[in-house]
This record gives structure tokens, sequence and C-alpha cells, in this order.
């Protein structure tokens, strides 16, 4: 199946106005949602270049003044000798850089923490703006078929009002029953009432779409047909593999079970030595026999620090959610089946509709032209045009609903498999 373009309907024959892709653009400029998850790619990215800093030496300077109460002496027992230890008053500056050599591989899984984290994050963005587009191409459609119903009912009402006009002549003329007349008038009330319900519909349907993309857009609004790229979707299984291979929501959890694992491995390795080296500068007056005062200082240590088995139960903590995540993992793709099968049903289901409207329409229009001319050559009753005049209608209402369920059905179905942009193409 070629591109199907919806049909031109009478109210709608622009040339210009708002299109799909600019209701598009603007949910993804606008929407608070959307904005939101934007920005936590920007906090994910600052968090990455925090983290890779921790490859390079850690500077660090300090400068102080210290003034003791009494000088400090140092006396030599048995000798009545005593020297000053240090200046009452003295001052000393440090500094230097600190390079730890290893950590056991934390600093190094830190950053593929960071890495991680960030490309979650935009795998989360993605699935959230896949889905929010779904839902502004729906929400478009759906101004699109509530306008198209609008005019339906208008053009419903000038037929039944004109049937109304032309009978309350032959109930002058004592051609009809007042029953007749009365009949006509009910029928003339019902489809005002249908025209006011599609009205309402239509601004439901302007304010949903005014709230996904963040635009207030009035009933005068112009907007151009929609094109969406249709095609005769592959089997089953087919869609059912594609979604478990490109949908965002599970690399998302994929990328989540890798940043668990790499805590893992830096909870253990708190219990493994750090090899650091650091070079300094001090410079300090404290002792007035210090000659010289200040010095280049060069030191070489292992450091293992812990509190009790705190990084065991922390290692156990990340391993159990490392388990959980894979577990939520599994349920998000049983979701997904569930999700492609749905969507696969209600499309077929939705095309076999609109095969069946179609007909329906086409059978409705030969039945109201049939009885129309019955009905002028006095072989058709009121109650007999009425009824074929709303049949008609309500076959062409059908026909619009299922044309726009069948599109609201494909974009679910390649929604469902990942692969939403192809319709917009």
């Amino acid at each position: 199946m070629k591109k199907l373009i919806l049909p031109i309907l009478a109210a709608w024959t622009f040339s210009y106005g708002l299109t799909l892709q600019d209701a598009i653009n603007e949910a993804v400029a606008n929407n608070p949602e959307l904005k939101s998850y934007s920005q936590q790619i920007v906090t994910s990215e600052y968090q990455l270049k925090a983290d890779e800093n921790l490859k390079f030496p850690t500077f660090f300077a300090s400068a102080s003044e210290k003034f003791y109460n009494k000088t400090p002496m140092t006396k030599i027992p048995s000798f009545p000798v005593s020297f000053k230890q240090s200046s009452k008053d003295f001052f000393t500056f440090d500094i230097g850089l600190n390079q730890v050599i290893y950590t056991g591989g934390q600093v190094k899984n830190k950053i593929q923490i960071s890495k991680h984290n960030l490309e979650a994050t935009k795998y989360y963005y993605k699935e959230m703006k896949d889905e929010i587009t779904a839902q502004v191409v729906k929400a478009y459609l759906d101004v699109f078929v509530a306008s198209a119903l609008v005019d339906v009912y208008k053009k419903e009402y000038q037929a039944v009002e004109s049937i109304y006009k032309q009978q309350q002549e032959f109930f002058k003329e004592g051609l009809i029953t007042k029953v007749d007349l009365l009949q006509s008038k009910v029928r003339l009330a019902e489809v005002e009432r249908s025209l006011t319900e599609a009205k309402g519909n239509l601004k439901i349907a302007l304010a949903r779409l005014s709230k996904l993309t963040g635009k207030n857009i009035q009933e005068d609004e112009k907007f151009e047909k929609p094109v969406l790229n249709i095609k005769e979707p592959e089997n089953y299984q087919e869609f059912l593999a594609q979604a478990l291979n490109n949908r965002n929501i599970i690399s998302f959890y994929k990328e989540n079970i890798k940043q668990s694992q790499l805590s893992e491995e830096i909870e253990k390795a708190q219990f493994l030595p750090k090899v650091f080296v650091q070079g300094e500068y001090l410079y300090t007056t404290q002792s007035p026999y210090l000659d010289p005062k200040g010095n280049l200082i060069f030191t070489a240590g292992l450091q293992v620090e812990f509190q009790g088995v705190e990084p065991y139960y922390k290692y156990l903590q990340a391993k159990s959610n490392t388990q959980k995540l894979s577990y939520d993992l599994e349920n998000i793709k049983e979701n997904i089946k569930l999700e492609i099968k749905t969507a696969y049903e209600n499309y077929i289901t939705a095309k076999q509709n609109l095969k069946v409207a179609e007909e329906s329409l086409a059978y409705a229009k030969e039945y109201f032209e049939l009885v129309k001319e019955q009905y002028a050559n006095q072989l058709a009753t009121n109650t007999d045009l009425l009824n074929a005049e709303s049949s008609y209608t309500k076959a062409y209402e059908s026909r619009e609903i299922n044309f726009y369920n069948l599109q609201k059905a494909y974009v679910d179905l390649m929604k469902s498999a990942g692969r939403l942009e192809e319709v917009l193409k």
C-alpha cells in the first residue's frame, strides 16, 4: 500500500496552514515533559565531564599563620639547658599535586557509569519523544476528523432543513399529514444536537493538541491535510523482533544494568589499597633553626580505608539492584510483546472496518439517491426518505471515523515497533 492521504474535505481545503510536522516540532520545542528530559541530558553531560576530571591530579594549597600563647621550648634532662623548639608565631605555606596511581578501577568505573547514565538518559528522552510524537500525530488527526464531522453534520442539517421546508409546503397543500411534518422537525432537532456535539468535540480536540504542542490553537487555525507514509505491515513476529531490537526503553534498561554492574565493581574495590604519589612545596617559619625554610617534598604512598564490612554490603546492594533491573527489563519486554500484539490486531481490525465502512457508504449513497427519486415520484414515504438520509450520514461518518482509526492504529503499531519516524517521512 503506497502513501495514504486523508481525503480532502470541503471545510479543510487549504493550501497553507499548520502542518503535522509543525505540530510535532512545536511539541518537541515546547512540551514541558520533553523539555525536562532534554535538560536531564545536559545534567548527565555535566556529570560525565566532572567524573572525567577524576583522572587528573588533585591540586592543593594552603597558607596559615599560627600564634602560640607561649614559646615552645625543648629542655634537656639533667642539664640546665633549653632551646626554642618553635617560634611563638610562625607562617606556613603548602602547595602541591596529589596523583592517584591505582584505585582498583574505581575511577575508570565511575567514568563508565556516567557514560552509561548519559546514554540511558538519551534513550529515555527518545522513548518519551516517540510517545509524545505519536500523541501529537493522533491529536492532529483528531482535530482533522472532528472538523470533517462538523462539516458532515452541517451538510446534513442543510439537507434535512431543505426537506423540512419542502414538507411545510406539502403540508399546506394537504399532500402530507402533520405526523410527517413533525417527524421531519424531530429529525432536524436530532441533527442539530449532533452538530452541537461535533462542534464541542472539535473544541476538545483543539484543546488537547494545544496542550501537547504548547501552542494556543484556535478554531480559526488553518490545517494542512496530513500525509502519512503507510505501508502494508509485516507479520507479527517480524514486528515483535524489530520492537525488541529498536525500542529505546529496552536500551534504557540495558544501560542502567551496565551502570549497576559497574557499581558492584566499585564497591568491591573499596577493600583494595589505593596507591598515590604526591609532590609539594612546603615553606614554614616554624623553627628558627630550620634551613632552608622552603623545601620540595615527594611522597609515594599506599592507603587502605573502609569502615567495618560496609563495602561488602554496598556490593550486595548493587548486585541486588542489578538483579532488580534485569527483572524490570524482562517485564518491559513482556509488556512490549503485549503492546505489539494489541497494536497489530487493532490495525488488522481497523483495516477490515474501513473496508466495510467504505462498502456501506457506497450502498447507503446509492440507496439514498434511489429513495430521493422515489420520494419525488411519491413512491416513497417521508419516513423512508429521512431514514435513507440518516443511513447515508451515518455511513459517511463511519467511513471518516474508520479511516481515521486506521491511521491511529498504524501510528500505534509503528511506535510500538520503534519505527515511528518511518510514518512521518
